[in-house]
């Protein structure tokens, strides 16, 4: 007996859950004015009062305490007896699941006494109740689901788990309800997304002193989704609009925008954080405050003469729905499946390898490298604009995320990549009468690639002296120095065998988009020759995936000529490809300073020029 009195008066000395800051304000008192809410409720279910006589007498030390708790009028005694039986009934049904349906009308009663004298706050975790709650079996459960008093319980034991204040207001609880009934899609969504990103920013919350629950605040902010963009134009996980990155580091360029970085926002949101809190001191009011900004949040409070958020009557509906929203998703993230989300498919925990880059890489050639698929790598690395990364900084490298393990992988195939095959960019001002179309022309890239790697919504809005970023990647490019560089198969007879001591026979896959005329061009072919060694007749076309057969120049039959001269549809990129060189080579040979004024007629030196 004694044993036990020591053991309920610790558990009820004990401190609650405890913030990683202490709040400077007092826990307000329940908010006087309805806030705007959802009007959805829980169905209340009438309780058939349960009078001690009806609970089986046990014959022991249980019974006698619930017996006192049902006649004694003082709560604070009532507490004691009920947070003693609590324990001795915890310790039943851990050491005998297979009795617990027997204790179901006890604990009902025991839940209604509780409900009866407790204060309608939070229940910290190491009170005798919470602990009972978290050990009941699956049948008493069962039997307790629609009891509301069990259900009101259990959310307060829930709220009292959290590291941050959480108010259970008739707002917090009918958002509970809201997001369980009209916006139970997203909030599936977001669960599903929040695994994948929960440990990295509890990781960062961790170091920079901050409660772990904040990292819901990504949940409400964006459902957990580094790509969300507002009807405000804030972007990202944590929802930054452009200047406030900035203040907090994050970059926006022509090839990425940090807001969409998860770790990047997520440590420039810390600090944030901690500076509204370091402000205002309650975590109340940061929560608001990161809604409505610093700011807004001072006029409201001088205006409603109050600290207290509760009572602040001079905020936008938005913010003062956006801390009762966050409140309910933190309560329902403790016990998703308590509120019904129990077929939630969750996401694995986001790991990856960092590679540092020194120059543009093409996504889909770095997909290949890294043994992955462009859409994931494109998921890995949120904040990148284009598709291709950005040229290396002055001062420090672009880091790439690649599937974990996949580095060394990645590092070691993109070293083996010639230099005239990896991505190129070239920077090209607009002039008058230019259009998407004629530049992309001009360049020799796909208008559709030039309007991706620019972000253009709109093709028909080019402004006079508008910077484009040019990406010169193979993309099926017109490469009519080919034929120059190859010599053209000259038989008189096409179906006669060509020479073997300067032809050889392969074999080519048609692709997706080719015709004959290119595949012969290509290659320094006639299509009559082609259409000839395959038995193709003029009225039967090519598909994807077909094989052809065909004689080509052997190598070494022409030497490639160390100059050349532009033709009409020419590009740099094309005549790099064609002579096995680069770009930059190209210019740096001819002193070409923009490679879209590149000009038919002019005749440019394709190869160095040996001692």
């Amino acid at each position: 007996m004694r044993y036990n009195l020591c053991l309920i008066a610790a558990l009820i000395l004990g401190g609650c859950a405890t913030t990683a800051r202490t709040p400077l304000a007092p826990a307000p008192e329940p908010a006087p004015e309805p806030v705007t809410v959802p009007k959805v409720a829980e169905p209340i279910i009438p309780i058939k009062p349960v009078l001690i006589e009806e609970i089986e007498p046990t014959g022991d030390r249980l019974y006698d305490l619930l017996q006192n708790a049902a006649v004694e009028s003082q709560s604070r005694r009532v507490k004691a007896l009920l947070d003693t039986a609590s324990l001795m009934l915890r310790q039943r049904f851990i050491s005998e699941p297979e009795t617990a349906a027997k204790w179901a009308a006890i604990m009902r009663f025991t839940l209604e006494r509780y409900h009866a004298i407790l204060p309608r706050e939070p229940i910290p975790p190491q009170v005798p109740l919470a602990t009972l709650l978290n050990a009941l079996p699956e049948s008493i459960v069962a039997d307790l689901l629609h009891h509301p008093h069990y259900r009101e319980l259990k959310m307060r034991t829930l709220a009292g788990q959290a590291d941050i204040p959480i108010d259970l207001t008739p707002e917090v609880i009918s958002y509970i309800q809201y997001f369980r009934t009209e916006k139970r899609d997203f909030f599936e969504r977001s669960l599903s997304r929040s695994t994948a990103y929960l440990p990295m920013i509890q990781t960062v919350f961790r170091e920079q002193g901050l409660p772990l629950d904040l990292a819901y605040k990504a949940m409400i902010e964006s459902g957990f989704n580094p790509r969300a963009l507002s009807r405000a134009y804030a972007l990202g996980m944590w929802q930054f609009m452009y200047r406030t990155g900035l203040l907090y580091g994050l970059r926006r360029n022509t090839y990425i925008d940090d807001r969409m970085n998860p770790e990047k926002s997520t440590h420039a949101a810390a600090r944030h954080l901690n500076h509204l809190y370091d402000y205002f001191g309650d975590w109340r009011l940061v929560v608001a405050a990161y809604n409505c900004g610093q700011g807004r949040m001072d006029r409201a409070i001088a205006r409603s003469k109050t600290r207290d958020f509760w009572k602040i009557d001079a905020l936008p509906r938005e913010t003062r729905n956006h801390v009762p929203k966050f409140m309910a998703m933190v309560i329902i993230a403790k016990d998703p499946a308590f509120f019904g989300f129990e077929d939630v498919v969750y996401q694995p925990p986001m790991s990856y390898d960092k590679v540092a880059l020194t120059e543009p890489v093409n996504l889909r050639l770095a997909a290949q490298c890294a043994g992955t698929t462009y859409t994931w790598l494109k998921q890995l690395n949120p904040e990148l604009r284009r598709p291709y990364t950005p040229p290396a900084m002055s001062r420090n490298a672009y880091t790439l995320r690649v599937p974990k393990g996949a580095g060394a992988k990645f590092r070691a195939n993109y070293a083996q990549i010639p230099a005239h095959k990896k991505i190129q960019l070239v920077n090209y001002e607009v002039k008058r009468g230019d259009t998407l179309s004629s530049i992309a022309y001009r360049v020799g890239v796909s208008a559709a690639d030039l309007q991706s790697a620019n972000g253009i919504t709109n093709p028909r809005r080019l402004q006079i002296g508008q910077k484009l970023s040019i990406p010169m990647y193979p993309h099926a490019q017109r490469l009519s120095a080919t034929t120059q560089a190859r010599p053209v198969l000259q038989t008189k007879n096409i179906n006669q065998r060509p020479d073997p001591k300067n032809y050889r026979q392969i074999n080519v896959t048609v692709r997706t988009g080719d015709t004959l005329w290119d595949i012969a061009k290509r290659k320094g072919i006639t299509v009559s020759h082609l259409r000839a060694w395959n038995n193709l007749d003029t009225n039967r076309p090519i598909h994807p995936g077909d094989r052809l057969t065909l004689w080509v120049p052997k190598d070494g039959t022409s030497e490639s000529p160390i100059f050349y001269t532009v033709r009409t549809g020419d590009t740099l990129w094309g005549i790099a490809r064609a002579f096995d060189t680069s770009v930059a080579a190209l210019q740096s040979w001819n002193d070409i300073r923009s490679p879209a004024r590149l000009r038919p007629g002019t005749r440019i030196r394709v190869r160095e020029i040996a001692d």
